[in-house]
């Protein structure tokens, strides 16, 4: 259960910090690597990943290989629960 919180918590801190850069900073929105923040999300969630230490897939035991691989690789599970939480939360709003 606590793993869930993690997941939207890190989740939701990364999605504010692309959407406040790409917001304030225009010319970040410019770089075509970034576009329209989907790819700085992404780095942005590995990158607190990494910070916080945590290992979403450790907890359900998979993270046994290298630390490197863990941490892109709840990254990636963090990135994929958040977009399927926003297409949830989309399709309630009235």
């Amino acid at each position: 259960m606590y793993t869930l919180a993690l997941v939207m918590f890190i989740g939701f801190v990364a999605a504010q910090v692309t959407n406040l850069v790409i917001d304030n900073l225009p010319v970040v929105g410019r770089i075509p690597v970034i576009g329209k923040g989907d790819n700085l999300f992404i780095v942005l969630t590995i990158l607190a990943v990494w910070l916080t230490d945590t290992s979403v897939l450790g907890t359900y035991g998979i993270g046994n290989g290298e630390q490197w691989v863990d941490v892109i690789g709840s990254g990636l599970a963090i990135v994929g629960a958040t977009n399927v939480l926003n297409t949830v939360v989309n399709k309630f709003e009235i």
